[in-house]
């Protein structure tokens, strides 16, 4: 048991009476010597990361003031590192993108680096300053905490606003485990934010935990916080968590545009069959999910699929162009939960693929929107797809007071087909 005021003490004296009390409490080494060795354990597990991917859904708050929450959607993502970035896909593809996450997502503020390569930026590069702070026990652990700073000229950071990004300074704090030498905890935070952007500050929080597959291990967050703070008193919280961490399979390749969005498939790793076939513009379908969609689990970028209801003919014939109960796949692309002004649940959701025995078509339609209902509650319907006018998706509006809701397995919804070709 140690003496009272010796966490004090060694706040306040200098580094070589931190040593001697430390040697007495029965650590062998003093702060520098386990910030050199975590660091080195660290850097050791950091070659590991372009070797797994992960699932990561990112849960984001809206808040119209510090304690007044006005929306919240959620989002999922597969990622990965390569050539020192984060790249992602959508869960199921069957190859990786290399556009910018910005890109992908296309709408509301999203962040990288807690798969990585904040430990990438921070522990992998020059010109980071380190400084011993504080020691302390818990939970039977001696955990050390240090101070690190990151000046602009030497910052990997960057916020994009617009077309443009900007490299920030930043400050921050991280524990290490004196006798694992393993990473605990890691915050950080930008003094402001970058000129010519209502960004007024940026902080982050990540917890992490080490993970092994395989017999090689990668130190992995839990759980990551995002939190921007804009001028006009805004604020947005991304909540990130990981999960179904694997070694990357070398059938994965990276692509260089969107066609990651369609490689919708239940086994990744297959040959895609592409039937021949040719869509008009303007066929009605009806199509029922052949799967609940919940609002507290769903997010932006899940498979789904549905059924044809009825068999679609060529307009004027009785040729049979997609037969009933044929299968459509496509993605979530909205998930949304608004509580101010009136609360209601946005899931949007576009089809990209027919499915037949012999293999896959390609496949766009647009679902109408209920104009009165937005009109009602005060919205605007339009979505950002990625089809031609962003119009193939279908976006739906559940006014309700709940914490959540499911639109259930058989829900029925009206579309038009797109002009689709392949031969």
């Amino acid at each position: 048991m140690r003496p009272s005021g010796w966490h004090s003490a060694i706040r306040a004296c200098s580094r070589t009476s931190v040593f001697l009390l430390l040697a007495q409490a029965g650590l062998a080494a003093s702060p520098d010597e386990i910030l050199q060795r975590a660091l080195a354990k660290l850097q050791a597990s950091l070659q590991n990361l372009p070797k797994y991917a992960c699932i990561e859904t990112v849960e984001r708050q809206y808040f119209q003031s510090a304690a007044k929450l006005e929306a919240i959607d959620r989002l999922r993502l597969e990622v990965t590192v390569a050539g020192g970035r984060e790249i992602y896909s959508w869960p199921g593809a069957t190859r990786f993108d290399s556009r910018d996450v910005a890109d992908i997502i296309r709408q509301g503020p999203i962040g990288t680096g807690s798969f990585g390569t904040h430990l990438l930026a921070i522990f992998d590069s020059s010109g980071v300053e380190f400084a011993f702070v504080n020691q302390e026990t818990s939970g039977g652990h001696t955990i050390f905490e240090y101070r690190f700073h990151i000046p602009r000229e030497a910052s990997h950071y960057q916020v994009r606003a617009g077309e443009s990004r900007q490299p920030v300074a930043y400050d921050g704090t991280f524990s290490v485990d004196a006798n694992s030498l393993d990473l605990q905890r890691l915050s950080f935070e930008t003094a402001e934010g970058p000129p010519g952007t209502s960004i007024t500050g940026i902080t982050g929080d990540l917890e992490y935990h080490r993970v092994s597959t395989s017999g090689l291990d990668i130190l992995l967050p839990g759980e990551s916080g995002l939190r921007i703070a804009f001028q006009n008193g805004r604020q947005t919280n991304n909540i990130t968590t990981f999960s179904d961490c694997r070694l990357y399979q070398a059938e994965s390749a990276l692509v260089f545009d969107g066609d990651a969005e369609a490689l919708i498939d239940e086994k990744p790793a297959a040959r895609i069959i592409r039937v021949p076939m040719e869509l008009p513009i303007g066929l009605p379908l009806t199509l029922a999910l052949t799967a609940p969609i919940n609002s507290q689990s769903a997010a932006a970028g899940d498979p789904i699929s549905a059924k044809v209801v009825h068999p679609v003919r060529r307009a004027g014939s009785d040729v049979i162009l997609i037969p009933e109960g044929t299968a459509v796949l496509g993605r979530v692309t909205r998930v949304e939960h608004h509580l101010l002004p009136t609360p209601y649940f946005l899931i949007a959701i576009s089809f990209n693929r027919l499915r037949f025995e012999g293999g896959f078509a390609p496949f766009a339609a647009h679902a109408e929107e209920n104009e009165r209902l937005a009109r009602e509650l005060g919205v605007s319907p339009a979505g950002r797809g990625g089809g031609l006018g962003f119009w193939d998706v279908g976006t739906f509006f559940f006014p309700s007071g709940k914490n959540s809701y499911v639109i259930p397995a058989g829900f029925e919804s009206k579309w038009i087909t797109l002009s689709t070709r392949f031969r």
